[in-house]
């Protein structure tokens, strides 16, 4: 990367200072992940991870970092929330907590649930102990520079033997300015062995201006330990949403994930998994819709280093407009990792002839006794189903929405937190022609 083409990654140097100075907990991690930020520099499309994601706009971005958080109306709010079923709701606003919005309500005897910033310093042991031990910040700069700007989010610490009554729900608000702004929530969820737990994030913007938002979520999970977590994206329209997730779980552990990009001008999840116990299973999916000039990236690495274990990565991409998705999933065995048993899958539904897709399902294997498969698809509606559909009574353009609600659906149908699940589905539903005559017909709601 060179200045004379991008800005000088070293604007963010009279912020970082104000943090610098706090000799808390996770001091040295913030000076260890700025610098190594300050040696990456900002992604280019000459690197693998980033080859078919352009950073340059968001490096030519006069981006400063968001300090104060804006009052937001419950009204404002309310379309993001799951109505209807309790939660420990946190609410920050430009990655600043906001008191009046939040509702932790009363937590299961021995959880804690509360800000990070409030973690890091009632409880600096446990936290200094796992933050950023599940992520790549040394190769990766948007995981770097979250991890060298982490103040606040959720800490979420299930001890041993604990059932987390019900889910948290964390949500992540942007409301940008006439200034470029740039926020760094952090999640860190830690399950102690034997404890369940259910997370949802949610990251919605309000406003249409160009910011970046950059959080990284990081589940520690023990043995016999089952986590759901799910993040919703849905940006405003000039918004970039770099997200990052890791994971480590222990022995006979079950952690599933599922992101869905809704909205956002860019989106990119990047996710990493270590099963680092023997008989664990790692289940990641992800839901893209992708319409007018907008593009979703994910990008997977799925790490086997034990015998016995088993992944699945489901991915699917619904592009229309002049939308472009990229996929990347690499799963890698270990030596010692052998009886794994690992299936990645990729498909792509294109409905305009202007949409691009780029898939690149990978393995990487040094066990001999394994079962690995991968598979990626790239195709139109099915024009037969579509006919069929239409001879029956429903109309054309019902008929395609039917058969695309359908490919999105076996996704989401997955989802065991029902008033997810619900939602998801009629999210799917606002935004496909006759929408609201599917619902009526499957009874949906």
């Amino acid at each position: 990367m060179t200045t004379d083409t991008m800005n000088d990654h070293r604007q963010f140097e009279s912020e970082f200072a104000r943090l610098a100075d706090r000799g808390d907990a996770i001091s040295e991690l913030r000076r260890a992940a700025y610098d190594r930020f300050l040696e990456l520099g900002w992604p280019t499309m000459r690197g693998e991870a980033y080859r078919y994601t352009d950073c340059r706009p968001i490096a030519q971005a006069d981006l400063r970092l968001a300090t104060e958080g804006r009052d937001l109306p419950m009204d404002v709010l309310r379309p993001h929330l799951l109505e209807g079923v309790p939660t420990h709701r946190l609410v920050f606003v430009n990655g600043i907590f906001n008191e009046t919005l939040s509702d932790i309500g009363t937590v299961t005897e021995g959880v804690t649930v509360c800000r990070l910033a409030d973690a890091i310093t009632e409880q600096p042991e446990l936290v200094a102990r796992h933050l950023g031990t599940t992520i790549d910040w040394k190769q990766d700069a948007f995981d770097a520079l979250n991890t060298a700007f982490v103040e606040d989010g959720l800490l979420l610490h299930v001890p041993k033997g604990v059932h987390l009554e019900q889910p948290v729900h964390v949500v992540h608000v942007t409301v940008p300015g006439e200034q470029p702004i740039v926020s760094h929530p952090r999640t860190l969820i830690i399950a102690d062995d034997g404890s369940r737990a259910t997370c949802v994030e949610t990251c919605c913007g309000h406003g249409d201006e160009a910011c970046l938002v950059n959080p990284v979520t990081e589940i520690v999970a023990g043995d016999d330990v089952h986590v759901d977590h799910y993040r919703i994206v849905r940006e405003g329209k000039g918004t970039w949403h770099i997200g990052g997730f890791g994971l480590t779980q222990g022995n006979e552990s079950n952690v599933n994930s599922c992101c869905m990009a809704m909205e956002g001008a860019l989106i990119r999840n990047g996710m990493t998994g270590t099963l680092d116990g023997t008989n664990g299973m790692a289940n990641l999916r992800g839901l893209a819709i992708v319409d007018g000039d907008r593009h979703v990236d994910n990008f997977l690495r799925v790490n086997h280093m034990k015998p016995d274990c088993n992944s699945r990565e489901y991915f699917k991409h619904i592009l229309t407009d002049r939308g472009t998705t990229a996929f990347t999933g690499r799963i890698y065995v270990e030596l010692d990792a052998q009886k794994t048993d690992a299936v990645q899958t990729n498909m792509n539904l294109v409905l305009s002839e202007t949409a691009k897709v780029r898939t690149r399902p990978q393995l990487e294997i040094f066990a001999d006794d394994v079962k690995c498969t991968h598979g990626a698809t790239i195709g139109r509606l099915d024009e037969q189903a579509a006919f069929y559909l239409h001879a029956r009574g429903i109309g054309e353009e019902a008929a395609r929405s039917l058969l695309t609600f359908a490919f999105a659906n076996e996704v989401i149908e997955d989802i065991e937190f029902a008033p997810l699940r619900k939602k998801m589905e009629a999210l799917i539903l606002d935004r496909l022609p006759h929408g609201e005559l599917l619902r009526s017909m499957g009874d949906l709601d």
